[in-house]
Formats: structure tokens, C-alpha cells, sequence
């Protein structure tokens, strides 16, 4: 992380549009789905390796502390967030500073006193979780599949009410001291690695705003990932629900089937998915087949434009009305204020600039959005 500073910086006001998820934590579940007094969970996956020629099993072993327990679905959306601030400090550092009032906006929670209590507690859950992959755990930069058994991070500091009331008292609101986490050496490989994929946190939050949004989350995080280079996928259903999802393998296919269509109808109703149909395989057991949104038309620049994160701001459409000189000197003012005031939003316009793609949109409309934004404080002040 370039600043290491440890205080309140003002790009807290900005909430990250694209981060990035780590594909092993994919495959397997974080937890269970539902609550209960285990203390350990073990999901096993029987796949063919493609080396030796011959079905083979990885497992992954969840134990939890005997203070806090097993992971709960809430820490996933917590392990997001905390990827999306790495994200957008760089990957610089395995130590990342963050305000809890930063990190809820950023998962699309209110800030206040209860999510920040949620936040602790599923910190706690993280930090004393320790997961037993037997050759699961995907290196990328040796090529093979390995052994691993650590906690995704080694240290985590919450900054106490009584520290921030002291520190108001005795240097202001300007200075006040952040939160940390560190991760450790096994994660921060494989993120420096590149074992990663870009995430869209536009879509992410408005699937977390749903009730009963533990499984739609998860399968999202799946299918984004089968989507990579395909607009359709086939899955078998039981090995899709216990073994990736975390859903209690005592239900019936009956019921595996309707939870998953109600994960499913919410996802097609955020304009994710355009269907999912359920079938039988050769050998009898149940399949479901997932179609991106789209899909269909996918070749077609309406279809191209409909796979952006949003639709055009006014802002940004009254932006490219403008002739080509007077979008270059806003756009040079704006990425001054943003150097100064929005750093986040700054140095995410300039990692992506090269590319020019959707990540590079939506960090340009962001740095237009805070610069018109501050002009428009300044009038109000001004009036």
C-alpha cells in the first residue's frame, strides 16, 4: 500500500465499483449455509485429474474456534469487502488500513453501531477460522494442486469507541486512527499470483440487498466464474448445493432444487441470469443449466452495452456531448481534485487506463462524479 499512514484519509468517501475474488475460495463453501453447533465442516469434491488420469478427492477441513465458531454466510460478504480494499490499495501491501465506516459502504451496509458489531464478529469468525485444504489449494505459481492448511489472516485491529473518543479529544476528526488486517503468506501468494478474477461490485450489492440472500451470493460468485469465457453452463445439482454452496446435504433433490430456483429467480430478477432449466443427466441425477443474462444476442452491440455495469450517468452523458478539448481539460481538473481529495478514485483511473474497457468507464464517471460533486459544495457554500 503506498500510504501507510494510519489515519482517516478522505477517499473513504468513495465506494469501489470492481474488485477482485480468489478462485479457490470459490470452489468450496466458507462455511455452512445454516446455522449449528458443529465445530468443524468437511466438504469433499470427486473430480477427474487431468495428470494422472483417474478420478481423485479434494477436501477442505473448517475448523472453528471454540469462542467464535464455524464461518457464518455473513462472512462472506465481509471476506468481499475486505477483498475489494486490497483491490483498490493496489495489492501493494498484506497489511491493508481501512475505516469500519469505509468497509460498509463498501458491502452496501449501513454505518452505524450494529453493522459495525457485525463487522467485529465476523472478523473474529475469520481470523480464528483455520481451513485444511488436501490437495485442493491451487497453486498458480508452481502449477499444481496442493496441500495447505492456514488462516486467511493473521492479524486483524479494530480500532475501540474509547480509542476514537480519545483521539477526537485529542487531535480532531482529521486524524483519527484506522482499523488493520493482514493477510497471510498462503492468501497473499496466490493474490500475488494472480489466482484472482475482477469482481463487480455494482451487482454484487444489489444481489446482497435481497432477503434470504446467502445462497444467491455464493452462486453468483460460481457462475461469474463459469462465465469467464461462456455465456452458459451445466452443473449437477447435489454437487452444486452441498459441495460449492454449503447447503446441508441432508435435503432431499426436491428441496436442493427449490432453493437453488429461488437463489435462481432472485438472480434473474437483478438482471444476472436469463434462465436456468433443470434436467436429468444420462445416469439419472439432476442437472441444472445457468444462461448469463444476454446470452442470446451477445454478439450484438446492444447486448454489449447492456453487460456494462449501468447505463450512462446524465452526468456522463452530457460528458461525451462536449467537444474533444473541453472533456480533456475537465477531465484533467477533475483527476487533480481526485490526486488530491479521492486518491482511491485517482489510482483506480490510472491502473486501468491502459485498457480502456468497462473497469476504465466506471472509474472515469467516478472521478467526474466526485469533481462535480465538490464544485457543487463549494457554491453551496459560496450562495
Amino acid at each position: 500500500m503506498k500510504n501507510s499512514k494510519k489515519t482517516a484519509q478522505p477517499s473513504a468517501d468513495v465506494i469501489p465499483i470492481f474488485g477482485r475474488d480468489e478462485m479457490n475460495l470459490i470452489e468450496f463453501p466458507f462455511g455452512p449455509i445454516t446455522a449449528g453447533s458443529a465445530k468443524t465442516f468437511e466438504i469433499e469434491h470427486t473430480v477427474i485429474d487431468r495428470k494422472l488420469k483417474r478420478p481423485v478427492n479434494r477436501k477442505l477441513l473448517i475448523t472453528g474456534s471454540d469462542a467464535f465458531g464455524l464461518p457464518k454466510p455473513i462472512d462472506d460478504q465481509v471476506l468481499i469487502g475486505m477483498k475489494a480494499l486490497t483491490s483498490e490499495a493496489g495489492f501493494q501491501s498484506k497489511t491493508v488500513y481501512f475505516s469500519r465506516y469505509h468497509l460498509c459502504r463498501t458491502l452496501g451496509w449501513a454505518p452505524d453501531g450494529r453493522s459495525y458489531k457485525r463487522l467485529e464478529d465476523a472478523m473474529d469468525r475469520i481470523a480464528g477460522t483455520t481451513l485444511k485444504f488436501k490437495d485442493s489449494w491451487w497453486d498458480k505459481g508452481e502449477s499444481e494442486w496442493t496441500s495447505k492448511t492456514f488462516h486467511l489472516i493473521e492479524e486483524v485491529s479494530l480500532c475501540s469507541r474509547d480509542q476514537l473518543d480519545r483521539k477526537r479529544m485529542e487531535q480532531g476528526t482529521a486524524t483519527l486512527p484506522l482499523c488493520s488486517f493482514v493477510w497471510s503468506d498462503v492468501i497473499w501468494k496466490s493474490f500475488q499470483d494472480g489466482f484472482i478474477r475482477k469482481f463487480d461490485m455494482v451487482m454484487w450489492r444489489k444481489i446482497a440487498s435481497g432477503r434470504r440472500r446467502e445462497v444467491p451470493l455464493r452462486l453468483y460468485r460460481v457462475l461469474a466464474k463459469r462465465f469467464f469465457n461462456c455465456t452458459s453452463t451445466t452443473m449437477k445439482v447435489r454437487r452444486l448445493c452441498v459441495g460449492t454452496l454449503g447447503i446441508c446435504r441432508r435435503n432431499s433433490p426436491s428441496q436442493l432444487k427449490r432453493i437453488l430456483q429461488r437463489a435462481v429467480d432472485w438472480l434473474i430478477e437483478c438482471g444476472y441470469l436469463r434462465e436456468a432449466r433443470f434436467q436429468q443427466a444420462h445416469n439419472g441425477e439432476l442437472e441444472v443449466v445457468f444462461i448469463q443474462a444476454h446470452a442470446m444476442d451477445r454478439k450484438s452491440k446492444t447486448a454489449k452495452e447492456r453487460k456494462q455495469p449501468g447505463a450512462p450517468s446524465p452526468l456522463m452523458q452530457w460528458f461525451r456531448k462536449l467537444p474533444q478539448e473541453k472533456q480533456s481539460q475537465l477531465m484533467n481538473r477533475a483527476l487533480e481534485y481526485c490526486k488530491e481529495h479521492r486518491r482511491d478514485a485517482f489510482e483506480g483511473y490510472q491502473r486501468n487506463q491502459a485498457e480502456a474497457g468497462p473497469t476504465f468507464e466506471g472509474y472515469r464517471e467516478l472521478v467526474l462524479e466526485q469533481f462535480w460533486r465538490s464544485r457543487s459544495r463549494s457554491q453551496s457554500d459560496a450562495a
